[in-house]
C-alpha cells in the first residue's frame, strides 16, 4: 500500500528533505500509511522515518526531526488510499439503486467508509467495521462520526438495511458511548415502516445515548422512476409531514427542558411538505446537520433578512430568471417578491420538473443539464438565467448527467450565471453581475 503524492507544500518539510509530485509514500515509523488519517497520526511526533518510493523506482528512507504535531506538507491524490469501504447493506430505500442507468461510474458507488464520515460528514451504517476499523476508530478518537441508524429495533433495521449484522446497532451505540465519541444520528424514514411508534422508540433510546448521541435527523424517503423489482414505498402525505412535525416539536420542548439542545431535528422538506412555516434559527441550535438538508432554508432566509436594509430601492432596469427544483419554491418565493419590490428589477422563478430521475424527485440539487435545457427550451435567449451551483460536481462546471453550463448556454442561447447556496451571492448576482 502506498500514498500517492500530488503537490508538495512550498518551503515545507517535504520540500526541505527532497520529496517530489509522483514520489509514493510508503511507511511512517514502520507503518503502513492506509489513509489521511494515518498520515496525521504516525506523523506527529518529533522524530519520524519516512519509506518513500521515488519517480525513478528507487526507495529512500528518511530521518526527520522537526515540532511536534507540525505538518511535512504533503498532499496526496486522496483521503483513503487503500479501497474504499463500500456499503454492503441493500437498504430498501438507497437511492443508489433507483439511479437512472447511464451515468458516470462514480455516482453508482455506495460509500460506507468510517474515514469518509469522520473527515467529510458522511453516513455509514457501522455493519462492514471489522475488529481493526473498530479498534482505530477508538484508538485515534475519531469523533464525531455520521450514522445512519433509521430504527432502534433490531430486527426491524436488519429488514431495512437486509443485513443481519445491523441488528447490533444498540451495541455499536454503546461502544462509541463508552470511548467518549459522539455521533450524529440520521433516520431516513418511510411510511408505514419506521415512522409511529417505531420512531418514537427511535428517538427514546437514541436520546438515552446522549451526549454521545448528539443529534437525531430525520429526513423523508427520496423516491425516483426507477424502482422496478424494489420493495414498493411511497412518500409522506401533507397531513402525515403535520403529525411527524408535531411529534417532533414535543420531544424538541421535552429535550430542551432536560438537556438544553432540540437534539431531534426535521428536514426542510417535511414543512415543505406540510406547507407550514420553516422553524426559527433556534430550533436548529448549531445546525449540526445541515449538508443532509436540514435547516438550508432557514439560514437562506436569515442571510437575506440581514441583507434586506441594504437593498436599494432603485436599479437600472433588468430582467433576471432563477431557476430551482420544485422544492425550492416556497424558499425562495418570499425572497423574490422582496427583491421585485425594487424599482427597475423583474425577477422571476423557473420552477424545473426533474423528468431525469421522475418519481417524487423535486429537490434543486439533482436537477440535470438536459431537464434544465428542456425547461428553458429557446424563450431565454439572451435573458439573464441564474443556476444554483449546487446542481454542478464539486469543483467543475458540469451537472448529474455530464452537461456542462457551456452546452446549457450554447443551446439556450440564455446568459448563465451561478451562485453558491448563500444570499449574499444571490443577490449579487441578481442586482449587480
Amino acid at each position: 500500500m502506498s500514498a500517492l503524492i500530488v503537490e508538495i507544500i512550498e518551503n515545507s518539510i517535504a520540500e526541505e528533505i527532497g520529496l517530489e509530485k509522483g514520489d509514493e509514500l510508503l511507511t511512517i515509523n514502520g507503518q503502513n500509511v492506509n489513509d489521511i488519517l494515518d498520515y496525521k497520526f504516525y506523523s506527529q511526533d518529533e522524530f519520524v522515518q519516512l519509506e518513500v518510493k521515488k519517480n525513478n523506482g528507487e526507495i529512500w528512507t528518511i530521518d526527520v526531526e522537526k515540532d511536534w504535531d507540525e505538518d511535512l506538507g504533503i498532499i496526496f491524490d486522496s483521503i483513503v488510499f487503500d479501497r474504499m469501504k463500500v456499503c454492503k447493506n441493500r437498504c430498501i430505500f438507497c437511492f443508489v439503486d433507483q439511479m437512472p442507468p447511464g451515468m458516470r461510474k462514480t455516482l453508482y458507488v455506495k460509500d460506507d467508509d468510517y474515514r469518509y464520515s469522520f473527515i467529510c460528514g458522511n453516513f455509514i451504517t457501522l455493519t462492514n467495521l471489522k475488529e481493526k476499523d473498530w479498534n482505530k476508530i477508538l484508538s485515534m478518537r475519531l469523533s464525531p462520526l455520521y450514522v445512519s441508524v433509521h430504527c432502534m429495533d433490531p430486527e426491524l433495521r436488519a429488514k431495512m438495511l437486509n443485513n443481519p449484522k445491523a441488528k447490533n446497532i444498540i451495541s455499536d451505540l454503546k461502544r462509541l458511548k463508552d470511548a467518549g465519541i459522539e455521533v450524529h444520528t440520521q433516520i431516513v424514514l418511510c411510511p408505514g415502516i419506521n415512522d409511529g411508534e417505531v420512531l418514537i422508540n427511535s428517538i427514546e433510546k437514541l436520546a438515552s445515548f446522549y451526549p454521545s448521541v448528539c443529534s437525531i435527523g430525520i429526513v423523508p424517503v427520496g423516491l425516483t422512476g426507477y424502482r422496478d423489482k424494489l420493495m414498493p414505498l411511497r412518500t409522506f402525505t401533507p397531513e402525515e409531514a403535520r403529525v411527524i412535525i408535531d411529534l417532533t416539536d414535543r420531544y424538541q420542548q421535552r429535550f430542551r427542558e432536560e438537556l438544553g439542545i432540540g437534539l431531534v431535528y426535521l428536514a426542510d422538506e417535511f414543512f415543505i411538505k406540510a406547507g407550514k412555516p420553516f422553524p426559527k434559527g433556534e430550533y436548529y441550535d448549531d445546525y449540526c446537520q445541515i449538508e443532509n438538508g436540514i435547516g438550508l432554508a432557514r439560514i437562506l432566509l436569515d442571510e437575506f433578512e440581514e441583507l434586506v436594509h441594504d437593498l436599494p430601492s432603485k436599479i437600472e432596469p433588468r430582467e433576471v430568471f432563477l431557476v430551482t427544483g420544485f422544492s425550492g419554491v416556497p424558499v425562495l418565493t418570499p425572497i423574490v417578491e422582496r427583491l421585485n419590490h425594487i424599482e427597475g428589477l423583474s425577477l422571476e422563478l423557473i420552477p424545473v420538473e426533474n423528468k431525469f430521475f421522475g418519481g417524487y424527485v423535486t429537490v434543486t440539487g439533482l436537477l440535470t443539464g438536459r431537464d434544465i435545457i428542456d425547461a428553458l427550451g429557446d424563450k431565454y435567449k439572451g435573458k439573464k438565467v441564474i443556476i444554483p451551483r449546487i446542481v454542478c460536481k464539486e469543483g467543475e462546471d458540469v451537472l448529474l448527467d455530464d452537461v456542462s453550463l457551456k452546452e446549457i448556454e450554447d443551446k439556450t442561447g440564455a446568459e448563465i450565471y451561478t451562485v453558491d447556496g448563500s444570499a449574499f451571492s444571490l443577490v449579487e448576482t441578481i442586482l449587480y453581475d
